[in-house]
């Protein structure tokens, strides 16, 4: 099955059309074309750009722009499941509980077994007895400093409880009747509705078929994605600086508080980018 840069290759030169005829055709330079036909899509540029590219270069190919968007966007996951998948297969690891290759029938794993002469079973049966001992001893020597402990707490805290029960008589009230101002009621400003002052307009026109996508530069919101067609005219409202790019400049007109920014006769060509404080 053919990848989407050897179809729009192999269209381009079914066509007898160079790169260089295509990059000026469609205004989009040629070593972004080149990249991809080979496949290459990491060159940098955003997410947004790279889509408009390969749907206007399709276009101009005569294929169909959205089904070659949509193997694209497949490619895509096929590619970020592939390295997740990858990441999971070398991070999982099976243990086995034993050294030996024959099943264990017993549940209980074997840890492996003493075995002692006659004449010492006497010292082995005498040996648990002494550790339990010691054991019970230090388990109630435990208990013992807990309780003492605990019963000591339990007084300190009665003594503090007592300690503040048994204080001067003088009421809080009588404290706040002498130290507290009357409290004055402030008159209640309603608010006046806030109007950024940063707020302006400008305007795109297009005079042929044109990608263009508009952003803020300050959160990287997009004002404006697509594609104008000849006599297209919107007017966009901004918030601080803006990121305008096009990919026909000689087939587009900005304007912004009432001067024109870019036009065709700029001497501006192929895929541009501008931005407006």
């Amino acid at each position: 099955m053919q990848t989407i840069g050897e179809r729009l290759e192999d269209a381009r030169k079914r066509k007898g059309i160079s790169l260089r005829e295509a990059a000026e055709a469609t205004k989009i330079r040629s070593d972004f074309l080149s990249n991809i036909e080979q496949n290459k899509f990491e060159f940098e540029l955003p997410e947004i750009y790279k889509r408009g590219f390969i749907k206007n270069y399709a276009r101009y190919l005569k294929l169909d722009p959205e089904k070659v968007i949509n193997d694209y966007s497949a490619q895509l996951l096929s590619k970020t499941r592939s390295k997740k998948g990858g990441a999971e297969w070398f991070g999982s690891m099976d243990v086995k509980g034993g050294a030996s290759d024959e099943p264990d029938v017993d549940a209980t794993p074997s840890f492996g077994s003493i075995k002692a002469k006659p004449g010492a079973q006497q010292e082995l049966s005498a040996a648990p007895t002494e550790t339990g001992d010691a054991d019970d001893k230090l388990f109630y020597l435990k208990v013992g400093l807990i309780f003492v402990g605990t019963l000591a707490l339990v007084f300190v805290i009665f003594g503090l409880v007592r300690a503040i029960i048994g204080g001067p008589g003088e009421t809080i009230e009588a404290q706040a009747d002498l130290s507290t101002p009357a409290a004055v009621e402030a008159p209640v400003v309603s608010a006046a509705p806030v109007v950024s002052a940063r707020t302006s307009e400008f305007k795109l026109t297009a005079y042929s078929e044109v990608f263009v996508a508009a952003r803020n530069l300050s959160d990287r919101q997009f004002l404006y994605q697509g594609t104008l067609s000849a006599g297209d005219e919107i007017v966009l409202q901004k918030e601080g600086p803006v990121e305008i790019v096009f990919t026909r400049a000689d087939q587009i007109a900005i304007s912004a508080n009432g001067k024109v920014v870019h036009s065709p006769q700029s001497g501006l060509s192929g895929t541009g980018k501008i931005e407006l404080p």
